[in-house]
This record gives structure tokens, sequence and C-alpha cells, in this order.
């Protein structure tokens, strides 16, 4: 049987800066569930003491940039969401905001004059509110969680920059790069372009354990460098679905095709809610995380992802409540290409990057930005699990079965970070 529920993998991948001296050649945890988290557990069993206090008062102010980064974050996850509905009305959607954002705070460090606050701008961070370095610190912080070897479910992040041979990166950038995200450095024949598509398709492949294992289909041979960000969550269902139950359904896309696919279906206790624009359903995972299902009611689709924000969810949190539930979710595996340059700037980080501060060379700026994400629901049935029972009432339940277009955001507690949010269109496609 096996084992996996929710599989995600993300990257930003191709943030490639051509040679332009050759001829003009991108939580708070109670939006989504009421799990606590581990910094509340940590806090809530620090004894009494001033000992105690001015730990906590330290732990508090360390924290203070994640948290901050946490809402900053998140903002500019349902922005971009919103934007991306609205380019592809009818399409799949599905990207990694944790990871847009971090390869683009990461991508701040060399940006310069205008462009720099462009970038700050496009991603929410107020630095009315926070300084430059708390939010560096903030990334910095959550880059640490996503590669927490005791991570639960299993997350892993990281970047890499692959440099052209012909040009030298300012140490000072690949110092700071190195201590506040990580990032590997790579240098990279550019000139021998299947090379270096090899070379970078290979570093993703077994970053993200072959979930992309071809990323790329080529590399501007006048490329200065390929950044990279990526992100890997295999995750597995609290309570998951049993195989033998999964049955081939309709769905509905759109007025005029249907089309079958299989659908899990369990009796359990879930926190749902039912409102006038949609129902809302919490689905936890083993660990840190949940998954927000939103099925718009008959109608409501354009006008509930255009009202997709964290003030949204909190008025749904209202009329959430743990329910016997009859849930149908369709299996699926879906990807995604977001074009970041065409959609970036209409959130605010233009065109025209003026990122000198990685090369030190004048008008260095972004040729190609492209982000690219899988993402995968199955059963996440283990041969153990399927002899545990939940303890449920006799009341009776309420029928749910995501069977036409709907929303889904994972977000992971430790890390406050929204690490998926897509619209599932055709689970075909």
């Amino acid at each position: 049987m096996r084992v996996l529920l929710l599989e995600g993998v993300a990257l930003l991948i191709t943030l490639v800066f051509a040679d332009h001296h050759k001829g003009h050649r991108k939580q708070d945890k109670d939006d989504y569930d009421d799990k606590d988290s581990h910094d509340h557990r940590d806090h809530h069993n620090h004894k009494k003491g001033e000992h105690h206090d001015k730990k906590r008062h330290h732990h508090h102010n360390k924290s203070l940039p994640r948290h901050k980064i946490a809402d900053y974050n998140s903002k500019f996850s349902f922005d971009l969401f919103r934007q991306l509905a609205l380019d592809h009305p009818s399409e799949n959607i599905v990207f990694s905001p944790v990871s847009i954002s971090m390869a683009f705070a990461f991508l701040s460090l060399g940006a310069k004059a205008q462009n720099h606050s462009q970038i700050i701008k496009g991603l929410r961070l107020n630095t009315s509110e926070i300084s430059e370095q708390d939010f560096h610190e903030g990334f910095h912080h959550r880059r640490d969680l996503l590669n927490d070897v005791d991570m639960e479910p299993p997350l892993r992040g990281g970047s890499a920059l692959f440099i052209s041979k012909e040009r030298k990166i300012l140490q000072t950038f690949l110092d700071e790069a190195k201590k506040l995200y990580h990032s590997e450095a790579f240098s990279t024949d550019f000139k021998n372009t299947e090379e270096a598509k090899n070379q970078i398709n290979s570093y993703v492949e077994k970053n993200t354990h072959s979930k992309i294992p071809e990323p790329l289909d080529s590399v501007d041979q006048d490329a200065i460098f390929v950044l990279i960000d990526y992100i890997y969550f295999r995750g597995q269902w609290e309570n998951p679905f049993e195989e033998e139950w999964t049955k081939e359904e309709d769905f509905h896309v759109n007025e005029n095709t249907t089309v079958k696919v299989p659908f899990m279906s369990r009796t359990g206790m879930y926190k749902a809610a039912f409102t006038d624009e949609a129902t809302v359903v919490c689905i936890p995972y083993k660990g840190n995380a949940v998954a927000l299902f939103v099925l718009p009611n008959e109608g409501k689709l354009s006008e509930v992802e255009q009202n997709f924000k964290k003030e949204s969810i909190k008025t749904w949190k209202k009329s959430i409540h743990r329910r016997l539930v009859d849930l149908y979710l369709p299996k699926f595996s879906v990807s995604g290409t977001v074009n970041l340059k065409e959609t970036l700037s209409k959130l605010g980080i233009e065109d025209n990057a003026d990122l000198s501060g990685i090369t030190g060379e004048p008008n260095e700026n972004i040729s190609k930005a492209i982000h690219k994400a899988a993402l995968s629901v199955d059963e996440g049935t283990e041969a153990a699990a399927t002899t545990a029972r939940e303890a449920i009432s006799m009341m009776h339940p309420s029928r749910i079965t995501f069977n036409r277009p709907f929303i889904i955001s994972v977000y992971d507690y430790k890390s406050q970070s929204i690490l998926f949010t897509g619209r599932i269109a055709n689970p075909q496609e």
C-alpha cells in the first residue's frame, strides 16, 4: 500500500540574468486551525520566576522577526493567489508562497536602488515595522526550520546559485547568501548549454528526491547565473483514507465538462464550516501541518477566489466546528508553472531590476523568472493504520463532496509558512 498522502515540490527556477554587455541579450496558526504550535507549548511550559521571565523575553525578541515575516508572507501569498486566479480563470494553479518569497528575499541582498524597494514592497514587507536585518533573520530562521531533521511532516528547502565561469560574483553577496539563506554556489559553463542544463537538473533532482527530475528544458548561453530555490514536502494524513473505499466519480470542471476521477472517502470528525460562499474543511497531517480545503458554492468560484485572504479565513473560522463528516475528496497530481516576471510586475516588482549588488556590474537585470510546483494528494494509507479507528459520535454525518473546482492551502505551524496554495480546476490535468 502507498504511504503517501500529500506531497509537494516547488522551486523558483531560473531567475536567469543575461549578459547585457553582449547586446541586450517572490500566519497566524489560528487562520487555519487551532492546533497548538511548538512555540506556544514551549511558552506555556515555562516555569515562573525571574530567570524564566528573562529567558522568555529573550525568546520573544528572537522570534519576533519570524512572527512578523509570517504576517507579511501571508498577505503576499493571498495577493499572489488572487492575481494568478485572475490571470488564469479556468486552469489548475499551484505554487509555493514560501519558496517564492524566500527566493526574492534572498535576491534582495543583491538589489540596488529602486529595485530593492520594489522587492521589499512586492513581498508586502513593511520597513516601518521591521528592519531589513530582522526580515532577513526571519527568513533565515524559517529556512532552518524547513531543514529541521525532526520536522513532521518532513520538509526540506534550500537554494543554489549557478554562476557563469566568465563572471565573478561579489564575495560580500556570497557570504550573506550562505549565512542567511544557506545558499550553495557552483561554477557553471553556460556556453555549454547541455552540460549546464544537466548540472542544474541533477542538483534539483537530488535535492527534491527525484520529484522534479528535469525542471529545465534549456539554458540561456548568455546567462550570468541561475538562482534555484526549492522546497520538498511529504506528509501523511492524521487520519488516512482507506484505498478500498476509493471509487471513480464525476468531477464537474464546468457546465460543459465532466471528468471521471478517483474519489477517496472516509467518515470522521473534521473541523468544517458551511457558509453562504463556501464549504470549508480543515484536514490535519501527522505533525505540524494542516490542509485547508475550500469548496466554493455553485457560481461562487470567482467571488471566493477574489475574497481569499486572511480576513476571510478568520470569518470562516467563526463558523468552523468539529463535526461528523462523510468526506469525498478527489485524488490528484497537478503541476504548474508561473511566469513570475509577468505576475510579480503586477504586484509591484518591475521587469527592469537593478541587481548590480550581485556582480558589481551595472544594470544587471532579470531575463527570466519561472516558478514550477507539483502537488499530489493520495490516501496516505499504511497497513497498520487500517486497524485504527476514530472515536465518533452517533450524530448524522454531513456529506461534503469536492466534485467541482476548489481551493487548497497547506500551512505549516512550526515554520509559520504557507507551503502550497492552489486551485484544482481539473484533477485530470
